[in-house]
Formats: structure tokens, C-alpha cells, sequence
């Protein structure tokens, strides 16, 4: 390869050396709603019956933060609220949760840590805490930023493997697997050398009822 080639493949802006799968450290956007809705469940902040009013905004302190839908979604439970990936919904929670519990859930969630995906130069994403924001801002966390990290912006970071992951897991009933990348191997005949064996990470910190709810809101979304 050239140095003029090589120069162009290292400098471009969309970084085509990197392997976006499992280097690649993005805000999950909404898809963080499943921790936020693990969480929420778990720890009694709501449940199935709970609603929340959206008219398209939400006021915190002296800020108003917007739902992506201008003219709201009324009055939403938390199925609903994952079909239609409400903002507001999801802001209430995490203001009711706080940022730490918020965390600690998505940590039992995979986030924050590789996968152990055998491929070179796994990221492990960010998760964001009160503690992590003192020591690395030298600021105390601030409550309107819980209202961000809810709905997967703000400081959060993940590999687009993390998620599949965790989508994963609330597919297969709550079991956290380390992914492979081989199948099985194979003979020139056909017959199998050696078969992939599925590593056990955890489990999700998600019971089985919260778990349907989870599907329930997560195959409405799709439909």
C-alpha cells in the first residue's frame, strides 16, 4: 500500500479501520429505554397500571426538555411507552430512579464493560454516575442530566455489540451470553470439528414479568 493510500484510510473522517461493532462507542438513544424501564420496574417506581401525562415537553428546574413527539402522546403506561418511545415517560422514571440506580442497572445490564467477544480492541462504553462525574469533571451531577441519561443520551456510551446483546438477553428470557465468533468448525467431508459452546455471562437484573413487559412494548414498537 502506498503512503498516499494508507494516509487516506487513516485521516477519513469515517474511520473505515475501526470495526464499528465493537470499537465504536455511541449514545444508545432510545434503546437505553429498556434499562430505564428495567430499572424502573425493579425497583417499584412504576409499574404495568402507571401513567404518565405527555403533552410533547417536560419542565425540570428552569429547563424544558422536549419529547420527540411535539404534540405529546397524552397519557401513556409503560408498554405504550416503549411502542412509542416516549420521552416524557421515560424522563419521569429516571427523575424517580436517579442517576446512580439508573447505573447500577445498566452495569447488570452489560453495559459499561467488554462483552469478551474474542476480536481485538473491544471498547467497553461508558457508563455515567455521580461518582464518575466528580472525579472526571470535577463537578457534582446535576439532575436534569438523569432526564438525558434516561432516554440514552447525555454521557452514555455503548458498542452497537453491547445492545445487541442486552436485546438479546431480553429475547432468550434474561440470560446474558459472551457472543461468539465461531460457530463450529468443519471437516472438508462436512462433519463437524468442533462446535461453538455459549458462555454464560449473567443474568439481566429483570424478573420474568418485567421481562413480558419488556416484549410486549418491544414487539408493538416493530409493528
Amino acid at each position: 500500500m502506498t503512503f498516499e493510500a494508507w494516509n487516506r484510510l487513516s485521516t477519513n473522517e469515517f474511520r473505515p479501520m475501526e470495526n464499528k461493532a465493537v470499537q465504536g462507542q455511541y449514545p444508545p438513544g432510545s434503546t437505553y429505554k429498556i434499562v430505564t424501564a428495567i430499572a424502573g420496574l425493579e425497583e417499584g417506581v412504576i409499574n404495568e397500571n402507571t401513567a404518565y401525562y405527555c403533552p410533547g415537553h417536560y419542565r425540570y428546574g428552569n429547563r424544558t426538555y422536549r419529547c420527540w413527539k411535539r404534540p405529546g402522546h397524552g397519557a401513556v403506561k409503560i408498554i405504550d411507552a416503549l411502542a412509542q418511545s416516549c420521552d416524557v415517560f421515560f424522563f419521569r422514571v429516571g427523575e424517580e430512579l436517579g442517576v446512580d440506580r439508573l447505573a447500577r442497572y445498566a452495569e447488570g445490564c452489560g453495559l459499561g464493560v467488554t462483552t469478551g467477544i474474542k476480536l481485538d480492541n473491544e471498547a467497553a462504553g461508558l457508563v455515567p454516575n455521580s461518582v464518575w462525574k466528580l472525579k472526571r469533571k470535577g463537578a457534582p451531577w446535576q439532575g436534569g442530566e438523569t432526564l438525558s441519561v434516561a432516554i440514552g443520551q447525555g454521557f452514555n456510551l455503548v458498542t452497537p455489540l453491547q445492545m445487541a446483546c442486552l436485546v438479546g438477553a431480553v429475547a432468550n428470557e434474561g440470560t446474558r451470553y459472551k457472543p461468539l465468533v465461531v460457530q463450529r468448525i468443519e471437516a472438508p467431508d462436512g462433519s463437524v470439528i468442533k462446535i461453538g459452546e455459549p458462555e454464560v455471562l449473567g443474568r439481566l437484573p429483570a424478573s420474568k414479568k418485567t421481562l413480558q413487559i419488556l416484549k410486549r412494548g418491544m414487539i408493538n414498537a416493530v409493528n
